[in-house]
């Protein structure tokens, strides 16, 4: 079959195909016919016993490409028939011409915008065989979760947050599938940890450029537990893995990451904005960092690496809408330029279950964008784990129209946390700032506009204060800082406003000892009343003057700089 023939416009036509060239399957066809090759389906090409070394063209349509008799079996590694075919002949079988790097699923019989038809094994099945798997500007429809589990693999989407067929690549879990609301869409490497080790992992994984849909509602776990509840993408128990450029719509969580090692996620997207149905709470995180795998390493995920990642949207009936939730040891995480949008809770980090320092050190926030919450736009609880290592430099935070609970909250713990830098806007019931129960805190430079109540203290001490606050259109009946219980702390803020905005500058209950308190730049102009004994109290009282100088005295603390 097909011996002495001119091959030349065969040559160049392969050599195209290997180059990426955009022809289309007739046209390869016709190339391949005017050349005398056989060209057919797999029944055709396959049948008798075709020469060894002779070159056929498969017209199936999805499958289209040249393939080479080559001697011996089958391989039993490619079922689907995505890079070799068998013949009548056993002793012989066809081989695809390819790169040997890139495939595709429709060589495996994806059928792309077909809604009936589970497109997961073909996906599957061309994720192993090839080191790269290109998705095309097309749907995807899969009825089970896919399962990414080989080592040394990349797979490119053609465009992601893509609101049609053929904008871009969409895999989605179809409405009528029997896991539609309860399963995840993707699992990269493996529900249960499969070694010891880490040596025992899926290793470098690289995922980009493509959009997962649920369609349909989710349903709560009945857990409550959030590692349970149907995801997005599911990543754990890998090493070296890259997420880029991928969006995650209407999942409980839209990302989920525990058990990873040198894990990256860049540009990636989580979108609910559906109401989960049957029962439970239901729980709405975009990003979930999962710290309670127990893998040898200090935390749940060792060296999270997630930048310029984006949460959007939520539904009233929705249960701590979050965009971010680190629980558990969540050391070694460095969150870059994360940006929430009409989030109730920004960036959520709780240290449940940790008992040693060393699992709560290494933490880093940076450049987020928190906008339009109404709950807490960055929590911090430390679960009482003193010890504690974290950076918190330059957020921004808006509080939602109706206002929010809290800015940055910081509580329960101790440790070095330090937040540098950074803008909270708007009214945040609660505190702009609050630090409770909480030791070792050093804020700089953070900027605090139009706060009801701007800076709040409970029962915390070893800090060090210079918030700026600025009160221009928003009046007050509180202090710009009201602390209850502070010890040992110096605070030294910048407080400015309007005529009458704000109480005063700082008020301490009687308890507060130990401190040291420079109130150079609180500008008495912004007071209801515009007089220098309002810039600090204590229990009530000038804190400068007759008794409540001695008040203030006697629990050993200091004024330092200018206080008329």
């Amino acid at each position: 079959m097909g011996r002495g023939l001119d091959r030349r416009g065969l040559i160049a036509g392969t050599a195209s195909l290997a180059a990426g060239a955009s022809a289309s399957g007739q046209d390869f066809q016709a190339m391949a016919v005017a050349s005398g090759v056989g060209a057919g389906t797999r029944q055709i090409l396959g049948a008798g016993a075709p020469a060894i070394g002779s070159i056929a063209y498969l017209s199936e349509q999805g499958r289209e490409g040249f393939f080479r008799c080559v001697s011996g079996t089958k391989p039993a590694g490619d079922p689907l028939d995505g890079i070799s075919f068998a013949c009548a002949a056993n002793d012989r079988h066809f081989s695809r011409i390819w790169d040997h790097s890139n495939g595709h699923p429709e060589w495996f019989g994806a059928r792309p915008g077909d809604g009936n038809f589970d497109c997961a094994d073909a996906i599957e099945a061309c994720f192993a065989l090839s080191p790269v798997t290109q998705l095309g500007q097309v749907d995807y429809f899969v009825r089970r979760t896919l399962v990414l589990n080989r080592s040394w693999r990349t797979m490119n989407g053609s465009g992601t947050q893509a609101a049609d067929n053929g904008q871009g690549t969409r895999i989605i879990l179809q409405g009528q599938a029997p896991g539609i609301h309860d399963h995840d869409i993707m699992l990269v490497g493996s529900v249960r940890q499969p070694g010891s080790g880490s040596e025992s992992f899926v290793h470098e994984i690289h995922l980009a450029n493509f959009t997962l849909v649920r369609d349909g509602a989710v349903t709560p776990h009945p857990s409550g537990d959030e590692r349970r509840y149907p995801t997005g993408l599911r990543a754990s128990f890998v090493v070296r893995a890259t997420f880029r450029d991928i969006a995650s719509l209407e999942n409980s969580i839209g990302f989920y990451f525990g058990g990873t090692v040198y894990t990256k996620v860049d540009d990636c997207l989580a979108q609910r904005t559906r109401a989960g149905s049957g029962g439970g709470r239901d729980l709405a995180v975009g990003f979930y960092l999962d710290g309670s795998p127990d893998y040898g390493m200090a935390g749940g995920n060792a060296s999270l690496y997630l930048s310029r990642c984006l949460v959007v949207g939520q539904h009233a009936a929705h249960v701590q809408p979050t965009g971010l939730r680190a629980d558990g040891a969540f050391v070694d995480s460095f969150i870059d330029h994360f940006e929430s949008a009409q989030i109730d809770n920004g960036i959520q980090i709780r240290a449940r279950g940790v008992t040693r320092p060393t699992q709560v050190v290494d933490l880093h926030l940076r450049n987020c964008v928190l906008d339009g919450c109404a709950g807490n736009a960055i929590e911090i609880d430390l679960g009482g784990v003193q010890g504690a290592s974290i950076e918190i430099a330059d957020p921004y935070i808006y509080a939602a129209a109706a206002g929010g609970s809290h800015g940055i909250i910081l509580h329960d713990g101790g440790g070095l946390v330090t937040v540098s830098g950074g803008q909270v806007h708007g009214d945040f019931r609660e505190g702009s700032l609050l630090l409770q129960r909480i030791r070792g805190v050093r804020v700089q430079g953070l900027k605090l506009h139009e706060g009801s109540r701007p800076v709040a203290v409970q029962a915390s001490g070893a800090l060090q204060l210079e918030p700026q606050i600025s009160n221009m259109t928003r009046q007050t009946a509180n202090f710009a800082i009201t602390a209850a219980g502070m010890y040992r702390s110096a605070v030294r803020p910048i407080v400015l406003g309007s005529l009458g905005k704000l109480a005063g500058g700082v008020f301490l209950d009687a308890e507060c000892n130990y401190c040291s308190m420079d109130g150079t730049a609180v500008d008495p102009g912004c007071f209801g009343e515009v007089t220098s004994a309002r810039k600090l109290w204590i229990g009530g009282m000038d804190a400068t003057r007759g008794a409540g100088a001695a008040a203030f005295a006697r629990r050993n603390n200091s004024i330092i700089g200018v206080i008329r």
